[in-house]
């Protein structure tokens, strides 16, 4: 039997608007921003070698000796793969067991890693499976609720997921206000608490119509430095949620020259069918990235010859550089001076490179 937390643990906190914005203006404090960065290969992972194989990363963590544990997707046709290399690239063991028993794994979609062990989440089975970082297993457990939750990340003795609640009443087709729950469930599964509330909006179609939803607003959010940096609106607005504390403690953004959304082939015939909203502009911000003091945002802003676009904060939302990246591949990982990106070779067989970040990167 689960034990219960004490009553104040299932305090919920909301968002609430009245927090002071940090505006920071268009241009960063880098005199030398615009430029492509420097990046310099020191490293290749091959999809398959002697004893292993995988997809590219969908996910990549680093423990504290260096070794890089990484991640693929899976499809209902396709396992996927949990696998450890050396910091030097060599493959040292495949984490993952097909089955349904104890310590085994019917479909991995995420994992979280921290000082001794790694947290391994089983969509099918709805359950979170725990080795060591050799790979023994150790322990497993299904979350209360049986729901879906999207793993953040960890933060203390907690593993820290978000819950996308859809309205309860679907009467119209239309955008509805969507609760977008912080849960902390506790590494041996014993406790599982809602902690904070964001709200953003999602188009849901009636059930009269067939049921079915149309992202609208994003969810993107990242753990730095025992803090939740969101990112829940198509404009540029980044909230900092304090773990500790349990509410935000500062909000920022920057001037940015919004781009122009293209529609597509099959929107055009959704909205037409379903009387959804026309989009104008795409999302500001497609994703965060935290490495060693430094927030990392992707932004909407892309170009053939330079790459995508990144803009560089500090922890206290002060905008401190923006560049581009060109790579062919997708960063799933900042680590100091190392970038690490899932790519394809000149096969077109996927691959894992790790880059030197040549520049300086901040006010220099």
């Amino acid at each position: 039997m689960k034990k219960l937390a004490p009553l104040l643990f299932f305090t919920v906190f909301i968002a609430v608007p009245a927090q002071q914005i940090r505006d920071n203006p268009k241009t960063p404090l880098n005199k030398n921003a615009g430029r492509v960065l420097k990046l310099i290969e020191v490293m290749r992972i091959a999809g398959e070698g002697e004893n292993y194989y995988h997809n590219g990363a969908n996910k990549l963590q680093i423990d504290q000796s260096g070794n890089i544990y990484l991640c693929d997707s899976w499809t209902s046709s396709r396992r996927s793969h949990l696998l450890k290399f050396s910091s030097h690239g060599g493959f040292l063991k495949d984490f993952y067991r097909q089955g349904e028993g104890p310590g085994e794994i019917q479909s991995m979609y995420d994992f979280s890693l921290n000082d001794s062990e790694i947290f391994i989440y089983d969509f099918m089975k709805r359950k979170i499976i725990v080795m060591d970082l050799e790979g023994n297993f150790k322990r497993e457990f299904k979350n209360k609720f049986g729901s879906f939750f999207e793993p953040i990340g960890i933060f203390k003795d907690w593993l820290v997921f978000s819950r996308r609640d859809r309205p309860y009443e679907l009467k119209k087709s239309r955008l509805y206000d969507v609760k977008n729950v912080v849960v902390f469930i506790s590494k041996d599964g014993l406790i599982e608490k809602d902690f904070f509330t964001f709200t953003n909006k999602s188009f849901f179609i009636s059930p009269s119509q067939g049921g079915g939803f149309m992202s609208w607003d994003p969810f993107i959010s990242v753990i730095g430095d025992d803090k939740l940096y969101v990112c829940r609106s198509q404009e540029y607005l980044i909230e900092v949620l304090d773990l500790g504390k349990g509410k935000i403690v500062s909000k920022f953004k920057r001037k940015y020259p919004r781009i122009k959304h293209e529609r597509r082939d099959w929107e055009k015939e959704f909205i037409s069918k379903y009387n959804a909203p026309k989009k104008k502009f795409e999302p500001d911000i497609e994703g965060l990235l935290y490495s060693r003091g430094h927030l990392w945002v992707k932004t909407s802003t892309a170009n053939e010859e330079n790459g995508m676009l990144y803009d560089i904060y500090d922890m206290d939302g002060g905008f401190l550089d923006s560049f581009f990246i060109n790579i062919k591949g997708r960063i799933v990982k900042i680590e100091g001076n190392f970038l690490y990106s899932s790519e394809a070779d000149e096969d077109l067989l996927p691959c894992v490179v790790k880059y030197r970040i040549a520049d300086m990167i901040g006010t220099h």
